[in-house]
């Protein structure tokens, strides 16, 4: 596993389908009993650091609440058929019931804590979850769905909650010393392909659906962190994704197997960020664009240090080039890239890898790109009129073998998700270069067309970020019987920009720098905000839907 350089990526000529072939480590037993025993062999060390408080968690700690809660779980008598929910924002015990279902093979859930009625009533109706796990500010959500939905399930608050009526439970009953916690054993998963999480799509294109990943999967893109040179000797994590993205999932794991520390906050704070950085030396950063946008506009603070600062990534959507560029300046001597990531595939899918010498240049020499395939994974570019797989430099949509992806979605029709072949459609518009660099072009769904051209938001919304006057943006299509989509550019401008500069003045600005088909024929609107998702992500749905209601 430690020798990197062997690393190789194949093509076959015949077919075009690109892998690589790099050995990688399997679990034969499951999650939960790589988790214990992982947490045993790191109990002296660090697994959290909680920012807010200055609190360091040990896996010793760590080790026994999960321990203690997977036990008084086991009293309830669950079964792999069974679902567990949770929803907490980042707090020391929100991962604590997530480790106990994987040591009991009990599949869980998570919802984000922001979540609205109707956002969990219908997660709820598709997992109907057995026993939820939950902070105190989503509680009245969830009484009110589980009414909707005529379901009988328990519900325990992370505090100290008191109820009266006890048909509400304080988790602290779940951390009571327990008289079996000395003699423990993680159940061992005699299928590693069985679901392991259930997490929910972003449903930026419809309602979202359950996706399952696998034992296998998750433990698969645990490692590959490590493998990928990602973490290194004593990694400290920092990131602000909740337990509901497969991000926080991704680190989790990786921190576990590999005994790294994660620093946790409850909301992202640019200026804490840098702070956070030099006080607990991360080494390891990942943010959503607009999380990274919001670090280089704060500035690195007086008398910080990020000299500990081996590797930041983004991912889940187009990182502007000067972005990255500004971002590279402001942490000399540490790595920064974009990754190519889903649900569908338990985390990464693309990556260069820091381990191997040619990687660690192209992702200078070629910016643009969310790096190389990564072990274990078969991919091939379709194009979207004949189907054939495409060669280098020609776009298509993104398919994936179905080794490592998701097994379906939770009790729905999965059909839609696989091509004749069995592969993953990933709805993603990629190319790849001679050297397997691969590039994001856009989303099928997201993609535009004007009288017939596809117009990619991305594009636009490229150009747009290097107009100095704006902050944020995201581009829609405004639907026009006659010629299909016309592009709109929604807008945050910067503060020093407000009330100075001019929506005719962005559009021609655009059509400087666009084919005649790309321009902003859908004109530009300016807002003070974006709504986004709680992973930083543009929800561009809402977005589209307030523009065509004149809410914008």
């Amino acid at each position: 596993m430690d020798n990197m350089e062997e690393t190789e990526i194949v093509q076959d000529k015949t077919t075009n389908v690109i892998s690589n072939v790099t050995p990688y480590p399997e679990t034969t037993k499951g999650l939960g009993y790589e988790f214990f025993m992982a947490m045993t062999r790191n109990k002296d060390r660090v697994a959290q650091y909680i920012a807010e408080t200055g609190y360091e968690d040990s896996y010793e700690s760590f080790l026994q609440r999960a321990t203690r809660t997977a036990l008084h779980l086991k009293e309830r008598n669950f079964t792999p058929e069974d679902v567990v929910c949770l929803s907490s924002y980042n707090q020391v015990h929100c991962a604590v019931p997530f480790i106990a279902c994987l040591f009991l093979g009990v599949p869980v859930s998570s919802l984000d804590p922001s979540f609205t009625e109707p956002d969990a009533l219908h997660a709820i109706n598709l997992v109907k979850p057995k026993i939820f796990f939950i902070v105190p500010e989503i509680l009245d959500t969830i009484q009110k769905s589980i009414k909707t939905l005529g379901l009988e399930a328990e519900i325990v608050v992370y505090g100290d909650h008191e109820d009266p009526t006890g048909a509400v439970k304080s988790f602290n009953d779940f951390l009571e010393p327990h008289p079996e916690e000395d003699a423990f054993a993680p159940v061992e998963i005699d299928d590693v392909n069985r679901t392991a999480v259930i997490f929910f799509s972003s449903g930026t294109t419809g309602l979202p659906k359950g996706i399952c990943s696998s034992h296998k999967a998750i433990f698969h893109q645990g490692c590959l962190m490590h493998f990928l040179g990602h973490l290194i000797k004593n990694s400290v994590i920092c990131l602000y994704s909740t337990l509901y993205w497969i991000s926080a999932v991704l680190y989790l794991t990786s921190s576990i197997l590999h005994g790294s520390a994660r620093v946790l906050s409850r909301t992202f704070d640019p200026e804490a960020l840098w702070l956070n950085i030099d006080k607990y030396k991360v080494t390891n950063l990942f943010l959503a664009p607009i999380q990274a946008y919001g670090m280089i506009d704060a500035g690195r603070p007086e008398n910080t240090l990020t000299s500990s600062l081996h590797l930041t990534l983004t991912g889940g959507m187009q990182f502007s080039l000067e972005k990255l560029y500004s971002l590279r300046d402001l942490l000399p001597g540490t790595f920064v890239f974009q990754i190519y990531g889903c649900t569908e595939i338990s985390g990464i899918g693309m990556s260069f890898n820091l381990n191997r010498s040619k990687d660690r240049l192209l992702l200078n020499y070629r910016p643009k790109s969310v790096g190389r395939p990564v072990p274990g994974l078969r991919y091939k570019v379709v194009d979207l009129e004949s189907g054939a797989n495409v060669g280098p430099n020609e776009h298509g949509e993104l398919r994936i073998d179905p080794e490592f992806t998701t097994r379906g979605y939770y009790r729905q029709d999965s059909s839609s998700a696989f091509d004749s072949d069995g592969w993953m459609r990933t709805g993603d518009i990629v190319y790849y270069d001679e050297d397997y660099c691969f590039y994001i072009v856009d989303r099928i769904k997201e993609m535009l067309k004007y009288r017939s051209w596809h117009v990619p938001p991305a594009l636009l919304e490229g150009v747009l970020q290097n107009h100095p006057g704006v902050s944020q943006c995201v581009v829609i299509g405004i639907p026009d019987e006659l010629d299909g989509d016309l592009p709109c550019a929604i807008i945050v401008l910067n503060e020093d920009y407000r009330g100075k500069v001019t929506e005719e003045e962005i559009e021609e600005f655009v059509a400087k720098r666009v084919n005649d088909t790309h321009k902003l024929r859908g004109g530009v609107k300016f807002i003070e905000a974006l709504p986004l998702t709680p992973s930083g992500k543009v929800k561009k749905k809402k977005i589209r839907d307030m523009v065509l209601n004149g809410e914008i």
